[in-house]
């Protein structure tokens, strides 16, 4: 989680606030401190939620996290606001920062707040994209065949493109291993929730009544009736679906009814190319720099919580530093 989050932070925050280990620290606390709470208070009637809040511990700690994230990043909002004040007076007017800091003061309409805007984007960017970094590990680890022929793709189309976004996307092995790794294991056992306002005929007949809760469900990527060996690991899966009629849906950042892991239509996830990129960045670093594996005997199981599927809590790696083919501090981004 800390990977991501100092990831993160170097977009939506800017270079320094990155690297504070105390903020790295506090917004990975306060995300998943957050989630554990949302689960907590709604097993409370929706009519209590507004009291009950007050008094529970857990809400007691998520405030003071927040209290900790104004005061952390506090120091660095100021120093950004002399810089651009110095800037200013030198007669500058290019813009001194690009980051989400800047664009959300640019875009408020009333005087913003740093601490809860960063937090709001941690939320929904940390976690996710910790799932899928860690499940992917975790299935490198089950199938280390893979290794090499990603080690081979990175080197070759790194040491052609350096780290740019073309690059990424020409990463078509890696891409096809997440894209599997979230097949296998998505961060949800369902996407859409929704409250039917009015009866609904389907086409096979079966009714829904105005009134009931609904779901649809994320199982289905492991049927037989849409995927072949559905309970099989396979890496190239989807890198052989590219150059057929499913193309479209073969890229780990498209969506379908077959594969919902971001979300499909106008609700899904609208961070899903950023957090691919991000994932992919991680992932060459881990797999150039460091070997990995479990344990002898050990055998991972993902962990249902609710409609929360969890990477193995239990999962160990043994983890060694390796030196690697390619210095990526060295390339053009």
């Amino acid at each position: 989680m800390r990977i991501v989050s100092r990831l993160s932070s170097r977009v939506f925050a800017g270079e320094d606030l990155c690297r504070d280990d105390e903020w790295v620290r506090v917004s990975s606390e306060y995300t998943a401190a957050a989630f554990g709470v949302g689960y907590e208070v709604g097993q409370w009637p929706r009519w209590s939620r507004p009291i009950v809040h007050w008094f529970l511990p857990s809400c007691w700690r998520v405030r003071a996290l927040l209290a900790e994230c104004r005061k952390t990043l506090q120091p660095h909002v100021e120093r950004r606001e002399q810089r651009k004040a110095e800037a200013l007076a030198a007669g500058k007017t290019g813009a001194v920062f690009d980051d989400a800091i800047e664009w959300f003061e640019k875009e408020s309409s009333r005087k913003p707040d740093p601490a809860t805007q960063q937090i709001s984007l941690s939320l929904v960017a940390i976690h996710t994209t910790t799932d899928l970094l860690t499940q992917t590990m975790i299935d490198l680890a089950e199938h280390p065949e893979l290794v090499q022929p990603l080690r081979d793709e990175l080197v070759r189309v790194l040491s052609a493109e350096g780290l740019k976004k073309t690059a990424l996307y020409n990463l078509k092995l890696m891409d096809s291993v997440i894209k599997e790794s979230q097949r296998m294991k998505p961060v949800l056992l369902s996407t859409w929730r929704r409250l039917v306002k009015k009866d609904v005929t389907l086409s096979n007949g079966f009714v829904l009544r105005k009134g009931q809760k609904i779901i649809a469900t994320n199982t289905h990527m492991w049927d037989a009736n849409y995927y072949e060996n559905p309970a099989t690991y396979d890496g190239y899966r989807f890198l052989n679906m590219r150059g057929t009629d499913e193309e479209k849906n073969a890229h780990l950042v498209s969506t379908s009814a077959k594969h919902p892991g971001f979300g499909h239509g106008q609700h899904a996830c609208p961070g899903r190319f950023f957090a691919a990129n991000e994932v992919k960045i991680a992932l060459a670093h881990l797999l150039l720099k460091y070997d990995w594996k479990f344990p002898d005997g050990f055998k991972p199981q993902a962990v249902p919580h609710g409609m929360v599927l969890l990477p193995d809590p239990s999962a160990t790696l043994l983890i060694r530093r390796r030196k690697e083919e390619l210095d990526l501090d060295s390339l053009e981004c």
